[in-house]
């Protein structure tokens, strides 16, 4: 449930931002109809700024928005971000995407949020059964860059280790390359290219997506099995080195294919590799975007 001490600190925050003109728009949260739900509200006047909440159900990763034509016109923006979406401003800042010196960054600390078929049951409580796998690795349950920031009143989560997260990666590791084609060759076939992992995801930002280029054409349109597989792996080659682990993707995936263990693979390559991870330094150069000659390069035969 949302903390009203939490909610006061945000909509104070936001309304001193929007008097002074510092921002012109804040981006933040706000309570759904349904009590288990929150959903995003763009905030112009100060008098709406008592719209602002936030709580275990926060789900949404509002970074997407800084991308849109219809934010930017805005200029200045206030934006609210817990430690996984202020990875995003951080990837989205690296990539000359946005300005750091036009968004006023207020952090948020979170223990976690509720997985969204659990909230729907009526679940109100953190735990480690009831959020994401992405909660349970997270170690940056305080935002790492801010203008300000709002600590928690909630309890930390609490690990056992019962629930290992990404279990499913570690036995796709011990799966013969036959296995694992098949397994992904299952999932992929339920795609019906809707791109609504595109859409949710902060770091998909051209302006012309792959999919849509036609001469030449990249990438096979039809829903059948070369054009899924090509569309899910092109898209994670794209993020590679670059996705924050937010879970948007497989989170707005209408058919429930397990993206973010794409996802998490590549991300746990690239650190072992590289030994980085993204949306961690403003300052560091994307890993694919720079050139070292002690990069890991055995592949290379």
């Amino acid at each position: 449930m949302a903390n009203a001490n939490t909610d006061e600190k945000l909509q104070k925050i936001a309304k001193d931002l929007l008097e002074s003109g510092e921002a012109s728009l804040v981006i933040g949260y706000a309570k759904g109809s349904n009590p288990q739900r929150m959903r995003p509200v763009f905030i112009t006047k100060p008098e709406e700024a008592d719209k602002l909440s936030f709580g275990p159900h926060a789900v949404q990763d509002l970074a997407v928005f800084l991308k849109k034509p219809e934010v930017k016109k805005f200029g200045k923006i206030g934006i609210i971000v817990k430690g996984c979406d202020e990875k995003a401003v951080n990837a989205l800042i690296q990539e000359y995407q946005v300005s750091r010196d036009d968004i006023k960054i207020i952090g948020v600390e979170c223990n976690g949020v509720i997985r969204q078929d659990i909230a729907d049951k009526g679940e109100t409580a953190v735990s480690e059964t009831t959020v994401y796998d992405k909660c349970l690795i997270c170690k940056e349950h305080t935002p790492l860059l801010y203008d300000f920031l709002v600590e928690s009143e909630e309890p930390a989560l609490a690990i056992s280790g019962n629930v290992k997260p990404y279990a499913k990666l570690e036995e796709l590791e011990s799966m013969s390359e036959k296995e694992k084609n098949a397994f992904w060759a299952k999932e992929f076939d339920k795609c019906i290219k809707c791109y609504a992992c595109r859409q949710a995801c902060p770091l998909c930002y051209c302006s012309r997506c792959i999919v849509e280029k036609n001469m030449p054409q990249w990438i096979d349109t039809n829903i059948e099995e070369t054009g899924n597989a090509q569309w899910n792996l092109i898209r994670a080659y794209h993020l590679s080195g670059r996705c924050i682990g937010c879970g948007e993707c497989e989170r707005a995936c209408p058919v429930n294919i397990p993206l973010m263990l794409i996802n998490e693979k590549m991300a746990r390559d690239v650190y072992n590799m590289f030994g980085y991870k993204s949306g961690l330094d403003i300052n560091a150069k994307p890993v694919f975007g720079v050139f070292s000659e002690s990069d890991f390069n055995d592949f290379i035969k």
